[in-house]
């Protein structure tokens, strides 16, 4: 199957406008997550770090989203970001180091739960009735269904980027790992300062005043 890949400027923001998003929204959610993550320190559990970012990602999407008539939805341990109509429904999950490149094939870091297979499988069996399309929510009304969309991002702190993408899944390997997309909606990366992010030795003290520059990288 030959997935759809959007990066350029035009048909990523067209993309995105079909969903009712737009690009600076979702950048947005997940710089908020970066800023969560820079801020942890020795003195934070070690897993904390990586699940105050994807929490804040979650948050910060639905903040940026519910006064546009988005709705919050829980589906088992879940946690969905609904369009209005229903028909489109985003998660977010840490991907893997392919993530938010144009010709990579990105993964999900860590396995997934019941729900999300759940989910994937819906959008393969969408993928089967409707063909290999640019599927838009309300194209779902014939089968009063729901897309499923993964906000994927990546901490690359070799390259000090942070890049991200909004993708349609449709596959889970053995591991329970989503692997397979039908579309790939390639967002701008962020760079970052790795002087000003640091992960602390844990047998170190650390105040938690610790300074987070995030800016947006330029073409």
């Amino acid at each position: 199957m030959k997935i759809k890949s959007y990066s350029g400027p035009i048909d990523l923001a067209s993309r995105l406008a079909e969903l009712g998003l737009e690009e600076e929204i979702l950048l947005q959610a997940v710089q908020r997550g970066q800023a969560a993550w820079a801020n942890c320190t020795a003195n934070h559990p070690p897993l904390y770090r990586g699940i105050s970012a994807w929490a804040e990602t979650v948050s910060a999407l639905r903040e940026l989203l519910l006064p546009k008539g988005w709705k919050r939805s829980e589906q088992g341990n879940l946690p969905l970001t609904v369009d209005e109509a229903g028909k489109l429904a985003i998660t977010v999950s840490t991907g893997d180091e392919q993530t938010g490149l144009s010709e990579g094939s990105p993964c999900t870091k860590s396995s997934k739960g019941p729900r999300t297979a759940i989910a994937v499988e819906v959008n393969a069996l969408q993928l089967q009735l409707f063909g290999d399309i640019r599927l838009r929510p309300e194209d779902l009304e014939s089968i009063n269904g729901q897309m499923t969309w993964i906000l994927l991002f990546h901490r690359d702190l070799a390259a000090s980027e942070l890049r991200c993408e909004l993708s349609r899944p449709v596959n889970m390997n053995v591991d329970g790992q989503v692997d397979g997309w039908a579309e790939r909606i390639i967002l701008g990366p962020t760079s970052f300062d790795t002087d000003k992010i640091l992960v602390p030795p844990s047998e170190v003290p650390q105040t938690p005043n610790i300074v987070v520059e995030v800016r947006r990288k330029r073409a």
